[in-house]
């Protein structure tokens, strides 16, 4: 889902410091499968920008069934 949100905007990139748990950012970058701490922090980023984008989306789409969503293999 990343593609056509935050990439599509001019980055502007800066250099920051952090501090942050090394651990974590190295099992983070494990799981996503990026080579270095930035491409990490970033996937990292970008994850949550599209979960929010789902969470969004899913709440619009509860309003427009009026909070009612049909279970349709119940009917079967």
């Amino acid at each position: 889902m990343t593609t056509g949100t935050s990439r599509t905007r001019r980055a502007r990139v800066r250099r920051k410091n952090y501090r942050i748990d090394v651990a974590q950012l190295e099992r983070s970058r494990r799981i996503l499968g990026t080579r270095t701490e930035t491409e990490t922090i970033r996937r990292a980023l970008d994850l949550v920008v599209d979960e929010a984008a789902l969470v969004e989306a899913l709440h619009r789409f509860v309003l427009k069934g009026r909070g009612h969503i049909e279970n349709v293999d119940a009917r079967r």
